[in-house]
């Protein structure tokens, strides 16, 4: 659901951000997110069990979902809600929203994502300031994994999701992430 005018990122901030699913915010237009189904929710799940524990015992930084991270240049700034993020422990604020790019973005793929949005909002991330992204799509059982200036590595079954730099020491097998999608 768009917006029909075009809203200045103050006026985006004044709404009410209670909405589920959220809103995000890009060009002038207050979007929601895509309503999330029992696979993207499953995924969500696993992987803030084990980010959670690792993120503890290693005191890196967070795991936090759906947190609401408004960035970008002046002027063209957005506002995104990535289904997971990690914020690095040097950079997590007492704020109610973190108003940087996350360190890594995590989207789950849904049924009826608007692919061309998404698409753009993927970029935005890569060109701003987002050091890494996974895509995960259920339905195919893949993750792609994004890091600025480098080409897209798609894994799929048998292969092991890391870290790399963001995340050091963190691995999870794809194998484990889909097993939670069987019911």
């Amino acid at each position: 659901m768009a917006t029909t005018s075009k809203l200045t990122l103050d006026e985006f901030l004044s709404i009410d951000d209670d909405t589920k699913p959220a809103l995000e915010y890009a060009c002038g237009e207050a979007v929601q997110k895509p309503m999330p189904n029992r696979l993207h929710s499953a995924i969500q799940g696993y992987l803030i069990a084990v980010l959670f524990p690792f993120l503890e015992r290693t005191g890196l930084g967070q795991v936090l979902p759906e947190f609401r991270c408004i960035f970008g240049p002046p002027g063209h700034v957005r506002v995104f809600v990535p289904d997971l993020v990690y914020i690095a422990r040097e950079r997590l604020t007492a704020d109610l929203y973190h108003r940087a790019a996350p360190d890594l973005a995590v989207e789950v793929l849904s049924p009826d994502q608007d692919m061309a949005r998404f698409v753009d909002k993927i970029q935005f991330y890569l060109l701003h300031g987002v050091r890494l992204v996974w895509v995960i799509d259920p339905v195919r059982a893949t993750v792609a994994v994004l890091t600025p200036g480098h080409e897209a590595v798609i894994l799929t079954s048998g292969a092991t999701l890391d870290g790399g730099d963001v995340l050091p020491g963190f691995s999870v097998a794809l194998d484990e992430i889909f097993a939670r999608l069987k019911v």
